[in-house]
């Protein structure tokens, strides 16, 4: 993932938390653990159509965080995955200091904890960018990826953040993964709720 994606994915998860606003840039470049420079270029795009609105006397709102998520979801890829079987991808877990789940098994979570939507897409697991992969079997039940040490502290729970799973799901192939993103969208975008919070001011 990009530096610049980091950023984005930092700002979207802010927003679906119920934070949209930002006194300055440089809290967000601190948050996304990057440099502010880079926080930045990142926000010209959403800013330049209007998701983001820069302040006269600074600070910036996310004025529209379904279109940010779809900037982040439409780069991402998973070709640098290496895919295995379901089994293979568990059996590294123990040995690793931290990890986490995403895709469509992390989308039921956000989901509430019960899979009611479809079967389950190939399991993404993230682990540290110093495991080496190269000696797992083939296979095309998981795809285990490497991540940087600010996401994985980040994800906490054990699971990739929201706006990383929607962007994976919005990346992985399959009908599975299609039905658990616009579940997510369902649940995250109901335009009265964002309509209301934009006229309260929220």
């Amino acid at each position: 993932m990009l530096d610049t994606d980091v950023v984005l994915r930092t700002l979207v998860d802010a927003a679906l938390a119920g934070r949209r606003s930002w006194a300055n840039v440089g809290d967000l470049a601190w948050e996304a653990r990057a440099g502010e420079k880079l926080a930045y270029k990142a926000l010209s795009r959403p800013a330049s159509i209007g998701a983001v609105t820069k302040h006269p006397g600074g600070g910036f709102s996310v004025t529209d965080p379904e279109r940010v998520l779809m900037l982040l979801a439409a780069r991402r890829s998973l070709s640098s995955a290496r895919r295995t079987t379901l089994e293979s991808a568990q059996a590294i877990l123990p040995r690793v200091p931290e990890y986490a789940i995403g895709g469509t098994r992390a989308a039921v979570q956000y989901l509430g904890g019960r899979n009611v939507i479809a079967d389950h897409a190939p399991a993404l697991v993230y682990v540290p960018e110093a495991i080496a992969l190269d000696d797992l079997p083939p296979g095309e039940t998981a795809l285990v990826l490497a991540a940087d040490e600010r996401a994985l502290r980040a994800w906490e729970t054990g699971f990739t953040s929201r706006a990383q799973t929607y962007a994976d799901l919005f990346a992985q192939p399959g009908w599975q993964a299609s039905e658990f993103r616009r579940a997510l969208w369902r649940q995250w975008f109901a335009v009265d709720d964002w309509a209301r919070a934009e006229a309260s001011g929220d």
